[in-house]
């Protein structure tokens, strides 16, 4: 695995998103506006308890994750730039690891603005948000490489759309449960809570990096 191919795959999806940046503004859109209907349909009083407000945002979160990297491969099929990546040596791995990190700062950007609109739309406080920040940064790592894997295994089929999140949804509920109990303990000033929680993900994102690089070039073969 060449980590100069990875990182040309990434600064690649990182000009395109740039150029075109409706996957960002999708997902920045579809957090918002997610947040706030869960949070009328729950209602404000259980939308302000901290376990609530995590699962709220990490239900959101994992939704628009899978409608950015959907849309990144579409921009690929699109431009019928995928197959020229392919056909570099090693090109398998690269747009594995390469599409995973660059999506891994797309969704970073989404959880900012997400994370902001939750805690004003909730009005939750937070306890230790130090803590906070730490869980978050370990839930984003640990979405794209389940999203992007499955991405890739529905990628030749035309019905991709709604087969990625039937397929990556039930894959990524111990990653949910783990990042909303982690959100939940910071909230609530559980400290070791929290940096358990954080160290859960970052394991799960390490688990499915390495099962997406095992996985995926055979897929594309």
């Amino acid at each position: 695995m060449s980590l100069r191919r990875i990182g040309l795959v990434a600064r690649r999806e990182v000009r395109a998103e740039r150029g075109q940046p409706d996957g960002l503004v999708s997902a920045v859109t579809f957090v918002a506006v997610l947040i706030l209907v869960e949070s009328l349909a729950v209602g404000p009083l259980a939308a302000s308890r901290p376990a609530v407000a995590g699962a709220l945002f990490w239900i959101a979160m994992a939704f628009a994750a899978i409608l950015a990297t959907s849309r990144s491969f579409e921009r690929e099929l699109e431009d019928d730039a995928l197959d020229a990546v392919l056909a570099l040596p090693g090109g398998r791995d690269a747009i594995y690891a390469g599409k995973a990190l660059a999506l891994t700062a797309l969704i970073g950007l989404v959880a900012i603005v997400g994370g902001a609109l939750s805690l004003l739309l909730l009005s939750l406080d937070v306890a230790l948000p130090g803590h906070l920040v730490l869980v978050t940064i370990a839930g984003v790592l640990g979405l794209p490489p389940v999203i992007v894997l499955f991405v890739v295994l529905a990628l030749r089929l035309r019905s991709r759309g709604a087969l990625v999140p039937i397929l990556a949804l039930p894959v990524l509920v111990p990653q949910l449960v783990a990042a909303t109990n982690g959100t939940a303990a910071a909230a609530s000033g559980d400290a070791a809570g929290a940096i358990a929680w954080a160290g859960l993900l970052v394991a799960f994102a390490l688990v499915y990096s390495v099962l997406g690089l095992t996985i995926v070039p055979a897929a594309l073969e």
